[in-house]
Formats: C-alpha cells, sequence, structure tokens
C-alpha cells in the first residue's frame, strides 16, 4: 500500500468508523480455494421475509388459503388427478425467455382427505425420460405415508429446454424455466388444498434431484420480494443422486435437507452433492462444524442406520442427512429412499 493510500485510508476510518474496502487486504485464490473444500462454491444466501433462518416450532401449524375449502371439482381420493398451469416463459434471467406453454402436474390426496386438516405437502420430481410421466414415474411414497398430499410435476413440453433431452432444465442456474412453473403450480395448490405451509417439501430422483436442490435453495423461506412464489417457503428437500445449484441462483436460507448419493454413480457424480449441495447446506443452516460432522446414525432401520448420518450440531427445525452409498450407481433406491425420505420428514411433524 502506497503512503498516500495509507493515510487517506486512515483518515476515512476516523471520519466513518469504518473499514473500507480499500484498505482490506486482498484475498488469495488460496482462501477461495479453502472457503470451497469447507462450504462449496459461494452461493448467494437472499434474507427471506420469515427469517430464513429460523422456522415455525415444531409445534405449530400453518394454514393455506386452501384449508376451509370443498376439494376441486375433479380431484379424485386416493388417486393422482391432473391439473394445468399456465407459464409465460420467463426466468430470474431477465434477458432469458421462452413462448408461453401449458404444463401439468398432478395432485393426491389422501382418501379421507379433510378440508380442515393442514397437510404436510411433498411436491415430486422424476429422473429423465418420458416428460409427462410425472403421475407413475415417481417415488410411491404414499405407500408410506398415506396421510400427506403429493403434487407430480411434468417436465417442460417437447420443444423446450432442455432441447435434446428430456430432462428438467436443471442446469443453467437463473436462465432455467423451472423456476416459475414451481412459483405458480405451489402457491395454486396452496389456495386449492388445505396446506401447513410450514411443511412444504420437493423431492426427486436424478434429474428431479437436481431440480430438488434448486428449490430447497431458492424457495427456502417466504419473501415478497422474490420473482417466482413470494408465498411459498420449501421446508425441506429430500433426494436421490442429482448435483449442485448453480452459483448464480440466490438462496432465500435454511432448509432440512436429506441426500442419498452412490459413490459408484457415473451419471451425476457423488462429488456434486457431497463438495457443494452438503457443506452449502450445512453453512446456510447454522450447523456448527462441516462435513466431517459431528454425526451420528439416522434411520430406525438397520438398512437406513448402516448408511445414513445426522449432522448433530445443526438447529432441530432444519435437520440433515447424508446417505453415501456404494455398489449401486445411478439406481433410484427405493428400498432407501421410501422409507428414508418419510421417516426424515417426519422429524419435522408437529410435536
Amino acid at each position: 500500500m502506497t503512503a498516500a493510500k495509507s493515510v487517506w485510508c486512515s483518515i476515512a476510518l476516523l471520519l466513518f468508523g469504518v473499514v473500507l474496502s480499500a484498505c482490506s487486504t486482498p484475498r488469495s485464490l488460496q482462501d477461495e480455494a479453502n472457503d470451497q473444500l469447507a462450504f462449496g462454491p459461494n452461493i448467494p444466501v437472499r434474507a427471506s421475509n420469515d427469517g430464513g433462518t429460523t422456522a415455525q416450532p415444531l409445534t405449530t401449524l400453518t394454514q393455506s388459503a386452501g384449508c376451509g375449502k370443498e376439494l376441486p371439482q375433479d380431484q379424485l381420493f386416493g388417486k393422482f388427478s391432473q391439473y394445468t398451469t399456465h407459464v409465460s416463459g420467463k426466468t430470474l434471467d431477465p434477458n432469458v425467455s421462452v413462448a408461453p406453454h401449458d404444463r401439468n402436474y398432478f395432485v393426491w390426496v389422501p382418501t379421507d382427505y379433510d378440508p380442515s386438516k393442514p397437510y404436510r405437502v411433498t411436491f415430486q420430481f422424476m429422473g429423465c425420460g418420458d416428460r409427462t410421466a410425472a403421475a407413475t414415474a415417481n417415488y410411491k411414497l404414499m405407500l408410506k405415508d398415506p396421510q400427506s398430499i403429493y403434487v407430480a410435476m411434468n417436465m417442460p413440453p417437447a420443444g423446450f429446454p432442455p432441447v435434446g433431452k428430456d430432462c428438467f432444465d436443471n442446469t443453467v442456474g437463473q436462465s432455467s424455466v423451472e423456476w416459475e412453473f414451481m412459483g405458480l403450480t405451489a402457491s395454486q395448490v396452496q389456495k386449492d388444498f388445505c396446506i401447513d405451509e410450514s411443511r412444504v417439501f420437493v423431492s426427486g430422483y436424478s434429474s428431479g434431484a437436481w431440480v430438488s436442490n434448486m428449490f430447497g435453495c431458492y424457495f427456502a423461506g417466504k419473501d415478497p420480494n422474490r420473482v417466482f412464489g413470494a408465498d411459498i417457503s420449501v421446508r425441506g428437500q429430500v433426494s436421490v443422486t442429482g448435483g449442485p445449484v448453480q452459483p448464480d441462483v440466490p438462496c432465500g436460507g435454511a432448509v432440512a435437507a436429506l441426500w442419498i448419493h452412490d459413490s459408484d454413480d457415473k451419471e451425476n457424480p457423488i462429488g456434486g452433492n457431497k463438495g457443494s449441495s452438503l457443506p452449502n447446506v450445512l453453512k446456510r443452516n447454522g450447523c456448527a462444524g462441516d462435513v466431517a460432522g459431528p454425526t451420528e446414525p439416522f434411520g430406525s432401520t438397520t438398512a437406513l442406520s448402516s448408511v445414513c448420518t445426522r449432522f448433530t450440531n445443526c438447529p432441530t427445525e432444519f435437520p440433515v442427512v447424508w446417505c453415501p452409498t456404494t455398489g449401486k450407481g445411478h439406481n433410484a433406491q427405493d428400498d432407501l429412499a421410501l422409507p428414508g425420505f418419510i421417516e426424515f420428514q417426519n422429524l419435522l411433524n408437529p410435536q
């Protein structure tokens, strides 16, 4: 630092009582590398309106606008019923958009659905394949928990991003066409069905797992200034395989999270979640420590507890569980996902 600059900085400190950036020592590349080893890429965190790092107490139910209303006329009990969301084609990037179009989603409600009872809701995202198969291609979580609401989300129609792949648009950050679809659909579901807004979950496999990571970031905590879905708050994410959120996506705050990922997965290498998704959530949740723990076994069965660990220094309202497996490759691992997802979600049930 030159003598002139040193004098200028001293005067600035006396006048303003703050340390100006011009006076600070630049961070080295090694400093940035150390941060990434500890917490993964520097994904920005946006302060959410409801305090994204502090959730409602576990004793609290937050009724949505759909409570007290009759079900939509065509909704079936114990079966998926189809609905449509019209999207404008906008993305989080003001310079990127696609043509307006319709996308379908499917809602499953319990056979004894009670319009006065706020239900947990899980938005489901499938792996690559048939873009319109959401009602049949997702995890059958209702077999383990028939007292929740499930919303299965279709992929973009043919001809829309990602072009050349029958997948969700899950690797382009703010330019993704998924943000608007989720925001509009989740808002409508809360208006049409009796939802506990403090227990909104996203789940997915493969391409759908990437989307779950995206939505667990962007939609964590309500935010009136958010471009899409200002009135929704994703409390938790559960997924098998997948990969990290792009660094240009702003996260809303803390989120409960469980990942199942195999070390032999060649399509979505485990390092994407282990080296980025997991450490970033630990940091956002205010968990003491890092990916090394401390941890304890998670799961009421040997199949779960032998591979899953829960980070013990995280807030009770935002548990984090990591389940690394071996020898499964890119498999959907239903044998772990079905019981593991539900047991993890039950951690946030009202006490």
